[in-house]
């Protein structure tokens, strides 16, 4: 169902968690303390 480079509605690239996970650790939000691996950080996403 990929159409084109554009991957809007699918996973964001691995880069993007990994920046969006040390934002998140800096933070260190309650809910997300259990999240620590890319994976954990998608399924938490979407």
């Amino acid at each position: 169902m990929s159409s084109g480079p554009s991957d809007a509605g699918g996973n964001p690239p691995p880069s993007t968690i990994h920046n969006w996970l040390e934002r998140f650790n800096k933070q260190k939000p309650h809910s997300f303390e259990k999240a620590t691996a890319p994976v954990d950080a998608e399924n938490w996403i979407s």
